[in-house]
């Protein structure tokens, strides 16, 4: 009875030990979440005095599209004029270790696109220390999300014109064939290749997700080439071998 009794006990230790850990778990993700989303309503604002004191002196933000590295002052600086989106923090995880907040989260940008609006994800990790003055943001950096494209409907006799070899650079060819009923682009030493998901008459994605490929036509309409553009803002032109 006595052993038993031990045993409860310890079980009730470890239940409460767990909802304690919990708790300043959900505590410091709280504080994260708070933290920026008043820097992020800041910024919509063009409100650079009150973003001002939520970063540190010695930030570094990089920014996700080019990957390039702001400063405080380039960062305020860029805040002092409102800003046309809205930014949403759509999940927050976060950890502490000593006075340090390491929080990992999604952010999504909604960017007004006349009577509508388009979105951006990003994968975003921010380092946020603490003090006895407040909470300060020291690091931030952004990567794209990239989501599946939306297909459009199309047949075999659409899709035949673009098969072929197409040549990228000296000694390496993209080879866009018929594979298992769908247009699969494999490229020269690959085993493997990417199904091209068709996204306009002309415009595929290479496993509906990724860096589109637009094939140009010639003035008879024949398939000549094909560009690929890439977030990081390379351009890739591959012309059609006879």
């Amino acid at each position: 009875m006595r052993l038993v009794t031990k045993r409860v006990l310890a079980s009730i230790g470890l239940a409460i030990t767990y909802s304690s850990v919990a708790r300043a778990q959900v505590a410091v993700a709280d504080d994260a979440r708070r933290l920026l989303s008043t820097l992020y309503t800041a910024i919509g604002r063009g409100d650079s005095t009150s973003a001002r004191s939520l970063v540190a002196d010695d930030l570094i933000w990089v920014v996700g599209s080019n990957g390039a590295i702001m400063s405080k002052s380039q960062l305020l600086g860029a805040a002092s004029v409102p800003s046309p989106v809205r930014f949403e923090i759509v999940s927050l995880r976060a950890h502490q270790y000593g006075t340090t907040i390491v929080a990992d989260y999604v952010r999504r940008d909604h960017w007004p696109l006349g009577t509508s609006e388009f979105t951006v994800s990003w994968r975003a990790l921010a380092v946020i220390v603490r003090s006895s003055g407040g909470s300060q943001l020291v690091r931030h950096t952004l990567s794209w999300l990239a989501r599946p494209v939306n297909a459009i409907a199309t047949d075999s006799s659409d899709l035949q014109p673009f098969v072929g070899r197409y040549q990228i650079a000296s000694g390496y060819v993209d080879n866009v064939h018929w594979e298992a009923g769908h247009l699969v682009a494999t490229a020269s030493g690959q085993t493997s290749g990417a199904r091209l998901v068709p996204v306009s008459v002309n415009a595929f994605s290479p496993d509906g997700i990724g860096a589109v490929i637009t094939f140009e036509r010639d003035a008879a309409g024949r398939v000549v080439d094909y560009v690929q553009a890439y977030p990081d803002g390379r351009v890739i032109r591959a012309t059609r071998l006879p």
